[in-house]
């Protein structure tokens, strides 16, 4: 489980971010990582004010979900957008 989240925290958004970009919608890709950045924030934010488990619980939230997810709708953008780039050039 400890594999899956991270994974699956990074290749959703990976896809997400690749057909936003390939379908012109950039600016929805930047809103959602700006969106994950605060939840980011926040976890951390929230993370140092508990103390054991709890604050570690928030932490986890932060590295394993959000900062991969980031990371992926980062990837998937850059993917599409060169993807729209090579069919704007081949004509299609």
């Amino acid at each position: 489980m400890v594999y899956v989240v991270p994974l699956l925290s990074f290749v959703v958004p990976l896809i997400v971010g690749t057909l936003l970009l390939r379908g012109g919608n950039g600016w929805l890709a930047a809103v959602l990582a700006a969106l994950l950045a605060a939840v980011m924030g926040w976890a951390i934010w929230k993370g140092r004010q508990l103390s054991g488990w709890d604050g570690i619980g928030y932490g986890i939230v932060a590295i394993l979900i959000c900062a991969p997810a980031i990371l992926g709708l980062g990837v998937g953008g850059l993917v599409g957008w060169v993807q729209r780039r090579r069919a704007a050039r081949r004509g299609g």
